[in-house]
């Protein structure tokens, strides 16, 4: 899963930042690309931080590691914020948050597989 999850989201971020290279320029394609690698290694660090609680009996285990991995994408959203504060000019707020989230969504929706 965590392979699966790796090319997935390298994919993504790819994808995204090409597209966003045609709407808002080489600025939003690196800004992009950056947060949408940002939230593919949360991504992956989140799945092998659950992983091994996942098919156990130990709920007190497997939440204290789903709240791991939440907290790590809230560190991705604040991490957003902050780089677009910092340094405007090379973190546009719209294609950094969209590059983070347009990653980050589907790779969620990929990690629910694991709980059917």
């Amino acid at each position: 899963m965590v392979g699966q999850t790796a090319g997935l989201g390298i994919g993504l971020t790819v994808a995204v930042a090409l597209l966003f290279r045609l709407v808002w320029g080489p600025v939003g394609m690196t800004a992009a690309a950056i947060f949408g690698g940002v939230a593919a290694v949360i991504q992956v660090i989140s799945i092998v931080v659950a992983g091994p609680k996942i098919g156990s009996a130990d709920f007190r285990g497997l939440v204290g590691r789903w709240a791991v991995g939440t907290g790590l994408r809230l560190a991705g959203v604040i991490a957003v914020a902050v780089a677009t504060l910092v340094n405007r000019d090379r973190f546009p707020p719209l294609p950094t948050a969209l590059g983070f989230l347009a990653v980050l969504v589907p790779l969620l929706f990929f990690e629910m597989r694991r709980f059917r």
